[in-house]
């Protein structure tokens, strides 16, 4: 391994490339040919075991087709512009195609919905023929309830058609222009330094030098002000995109269809956004104590991540790995063994590079893949923590791959469950082994620094996501929009620090507001989430460990606030909400008795 380019991930799992195109024209063959084997053999009176063989006929659909379409993605991750990549998207993009436009006609007989030709399901035969799969209950039973929002079949291939063919290609536009990005680095009397990947400038916001993060901030926000008008107008055709189907469905208000695809109701996510603006003045005590350890008079927004004390020890990425599995290994052997498969098996690609995309991600192919993860490596301990995050997810599929794959993948705000379960393993780890008081508060400083972004940053860009959404209805521009991102800021971080006018720009710069609107309330759902679970494993101890493989195994077949509300958890309460930021509460006050 050339320890300075890291290690790639092996696709091959998947598919080998050159298979790509015989797999792809394999997997498009059975899709035709199932769509009309459903067309002649979809029956209300269809005998029990018939509808039972299709189901299974449909998972194996599923199982070959997600083979071609991550391999796709994959592969994009690490090579943005390449013109292979345009190729493979190109391909697998008619391929998702084909499968959407045969999964809504499946899904609109199995809701009862009108179909031509074809004899409506009724609640009767739908009774006896769900019993067959008893272990896909609840998907059927939220395919039911989903009627209310649905269209015709004619409509809902129009729309498919429009998110594969406008819709994705957009999406891909935004990420091809940022990662085309060169940034400057300008340090008073030095020559600018010239860097050309977002991982590695993002990683000098939490360097030691204060000018060094004022000018990676500066960097980094240049062109985003500088395109502010293009990201407007992507932006403005994706919220636009997104509102025409809360309108012609029926929904409420723009977060509902997130909502109802998490299995959540508006009221559960309102309670949650609703705690954590309210506990914003808890974070904005932190950072006036922040300040105050770094004896200035007020935090700059440039220096929210400033390390505090002697926590600059550099990791490399095999001793980081090394870590990540003891901390799995002393909690349980499942976790461990778990995340080992994902490094044994080569599938995480490590280091930051040209062409690879920013940030990091797990990404589950199917129930019979082990997952691959991206990382962006800068060798810090947030670094190391963002590997045991993306590896809990990991774990959290490989938890969860005896289900089915129509029910294997937990709902967005659950699944951050396992991954920040593990980066709470993680801090624990570091902060009882270290012996060291200032080294012991810089953990404790980041520790709260990364909470702070986990829980009230995502929460004010979904905040954010909603004003926004009602501002472009009505008719605004993209320098209207970073101003009612401003006063947002302004909101968040209350008297405590001080904002300056580039971060009026920064929303332009989260990839997850453009891509999957109203997502960043999962992080701050399955952080606070987490932190009650692992608050009770401590008191529990080893007997509890079963509670939360129950809730990582149950995947997405059942609703959120009753799998949780097996382990006496009630996502309903403002008081659950409330208890975790209890512990974050007394982090600050180790904190404050350390300095």
């Amino acid at each position: 391994m050339n320890k300075k380019a890291g290690v790639r991930w092996n696709l091959d799992s998947i598919l080998k490339d050159e298979e790509f195109d015989s797999k792809l024209e394999a997997s498009s063959r059975a899709i035709k040919k199932y769509f009309s084997k459903c067309k002649k053999e979809l029956s209300p009176d269809m005998p029990g075991k018939k509808f039972k063989q299709m189901v299974k006929e449909f998972e194996k659909l599923l199982l070959d087709a997600d083979d071609v379409l991550s391999y796709s993605h994959l592969y994009q991750s690490t090579n943005m512009n390449d013109n292979r990549t345009f190729y493979l998207l190109s391909k697998s993009n008619q391929l998702g195609l084909s499968l959407s436009e045969m999964s809504i006609f499946m899904s609109h007989w199995l809701k009862g919905l009108a179909l031509p030709g074809m004899k409506k399901l009724d609640p009767k035969n739908s009774k006896r023929l769900f019993k067959e799969r008893p272990d896909l209950e609840f998907y059927f039973e939220h395919l039911v309830e989903s009627r209310k929002y649905s269209l015709s079949l004619a409509e809902e291939k129009i729309i498919s058609r429009k998110n594969s063919n406008l819709k994705s290609p957009i999406m891909r536009l935004r990420g091809m222009i940022t990662n085309d990005f060169e940034y400057e680095v300008k340090l008073k009397g030095k020559k600018p330094i010239k860097i050309n990947a977002q991982g590695k400038l993002t990683a000098l916001v939490r360097h030691k030098d204060p000018e060094m993060r004022k000018a990676a901030y500066k960097a980094l926000f240049t062109p985003f002000k500088k395109n502010i008008n293009i990201f407007y107008t992507i932006y403005e055709a994706l919220l636009k995109d997104w509102y025409d189907g809360v309108a012609i469905r029926g929904h409420k208000q723009p977060i509902s269809i997130r909502n109802f695809s998490n299995y959540l109701d508006d009221k559960t996510v309102d309670t949650l956004m609703e705690v954590c603006v309210e506990n914003r003045k808890v974070f904005q005590r932190y950072f006036k104590l922040k300040a105050k350890a770094q004896k200035i008079k007020k935090l700059s927004r440039y220096d929210l991540y400033a390390p505090v004390g002697s926590s600059s020890k550099k990791y490399t990425y095999e001793s980081a790995k090394k870590e990540v599995l003891k901390v799995l290994k002393n909690f349980d052997k499942g976790f461990y063994e778990k995340g080992k498969l994902i490094f044994d098996d080569g599938h995480v690609d490590s280091h930051p590079r040209q062409n690879k995309r920013s940030g990091a991600f797990c990404s589950t192919v199917s129930t019979k893949i082990t997952p691959y993860v991206l990382l962006n490596f800068s060798g810090n301990a947030d670094a190391m923590m963002t590997m045991a995050h993306e590896i809990g997810h990991g774990i959290h599929s490989l938890y969860s791959n005896k289900l089915s794959d129509l029910v294997s993948h937990s709902t967005l705000p659950v699944a951050e469950t396992a991954s920040t379960f593990s980066e709470m393993l993680m801090f624990d780890h570091l902060l009882n082994t270290i012996k060291d008081k200032k080294e012991k508060k810089a953990m404790l400083f980041e520790k709260v620094d990364s909470s702070f972004a986990t829980i009230i940053r995502q929460n004010y860009f979904v905040k954010f996501e909603k004003a926004a959404h009602e501002m472009v209805q009505k008719g605004t521009n993209g320098e209207e929009l970073s101003d009612k991102y401003y006063e947002i800021l302004k909101e968040q971080f209350g008297n405590a620090v001080s904002i300056p006018k580039e971060f009026r720009y920064e929303w332009s710069y989260i990839p997850h507001i453009f891509v999957t609107p109203f997502y960043c309330y999962a992080y701050n759902f399955g952080e606070l989430l987490s932190m009650a679970l692992y608050s009770l494993y401590k008191q529990k101890g080893q007997s509890f460990i079963s509670s939360i493989e129950k809730i990582l195994a149950a995947g997405g077949s059942q609703k959120p606030t009753l799998l949780l509300k097996e382990v006496g958890i009630d996502i309903n309460s403002p008081e659950f909400w409330q208890g975790s930021f209890t512990i974050i509460e007394e982090w600050i006050e180790m904190i404050r008795e350390l300095i």
